[in-house]
């Protein structure tokens, strides 16, 4: 709209003579202006712009008749150039999306590809030495040697259970089945989830005594435990509430850590995608799965970090006060 304008304030500046002279700066805006916006914006600009230097620049002036059998070809003229390169910029625009949809699945395909085989060589590695010394060791060491075993088997099952989770989200299969659920004991079920990852490190729970039931998905919420993954011996805090006036139940993971940067925030809930930071291993899967899940449930998931001062990440999840039937 703004080129539209300053080429008719331009055309004004002219002697009337130059009105053909207009009628090619309206045709070069509009070919401009398809570049950068869709095909039904670009065809109301060229019949607007049409219509404008019609009405404005071409004899009789300020009159929407046309005189002269060449200025109806020109008028004929333009509107068909505008029309086609509308159409024209709307098919380039297209292969353009098309391509860099294309290159974004090989790009997600090969980083799939590289993820898994990474993550399934590790625990395959440490499954298969296991084996072959299992049977020589004496009693105590195989005791360890079957630790080994068990933490390589779970570290299988997180990377199934993920890739399992996130192609139910992309085919819309996730149904989640929503009960009324004590908070305490969501919180304490994504906390044993990772009792491993949290081995060591200060952990406080507060949930107020008066916190009314969550009407949620159970087994889903277990995921909460993908945000509290923390850099080692900082302190993690768990806080569960009510806000909005009581409409919206949150629970708030936060650490101590060095924290995210605000570039990376909406990245990490992309798929692959880890934190620069981030510990080695993983496919970057567990926030886009989270999301997707508290998605499904008609909550939303936020982070709030300040670099060196920590992150909190906030499930927030539509409540309302339980009837006394349900309760």
């Amino acid at each position: 709209m703004a080129t539209m304008i300053a080429v008719t304030g331009g055309g004004l500046l002219l002697p009337a003579r130059y009105y053909v002279s207009v009628g090619f700066g309206y045709l070069l805006a509009v070919i401009l202006l398809s570049l950068r916006v869709g095909r039904w914006p670009m065809l109301l600009a060229g019949f607007l712009s049409a219509l404008t230097w019609e009405y404005i620049f071409i004899p009789p002036r300020f009159q929407l008749r046309i005189l002269r059998l060449e200025d109806y070809l020109l008028v004929s003229i333009y509107l068909v150039v505008a029309l086609v390169a509308g159409q024209l910029a709307a098919q380039i625009r297209g292969q353009a999306r098309r391509e860099q949809t294309r290159e974004e699945s090989e790009r997600l395909a090969r980083t799939l590809l590289d993820s898994v085989s990474h993550e399934l060589r590790t625990p395959l590695a440490v499954i298969t030495a296991a084996l072959e010394h299992f049977e020589s060791a004496p009693a105590p060491v195989q005791a360890g040697i079957a630790d080994e075993m068990r933490a390589a088997v779970q570290r299988l099952n997180r990377l199934v259970r993920n890739l399992l989770d996130q192609t139910r989200l992309e085919s819309g299969a996730l149904q989640p089945r929503l009960d009324w659920c004590d908070a305490r004991d969501l919180v304490n079920a994504a906390m044993e989830g990772v009792a491993d990852a949290l081995a060591g490190r200060p952990c406080t729970i507060v949930v107020p005594e008066d916190m009314p039931p969550i009407r949620a998905d159970f087994a889903l919420m277990e995921l909460l435990n993908a945000a509290v993954h923390t850099p080692p011996s900082t302190p993690v805090t768990v806080t569960v509430g009510l806000t909005g006036n009581g409409r919206r139940a949150c629970f708030t993971v936060a650490d101590r850590g060095p924290g995210v940067p605000l570039a990376q925030r909406e990245r990490l809930f992309k798929k692959f995608e880890r934190g620069d930071s981030a510990r080695a291993g993983g496919l970057g899967l567990g926030l886009s799965i989270v999301r997707g899940f508290v998605a499904a449930q008609g909550g939303e998931i936020a982070i709030d970090a300040e670099t060196y001062q920590g992150t909190s990440f906030t499930i927030y999840l539509p409540h309302s006060p339980p009837q006394p039937e349900q309760e």
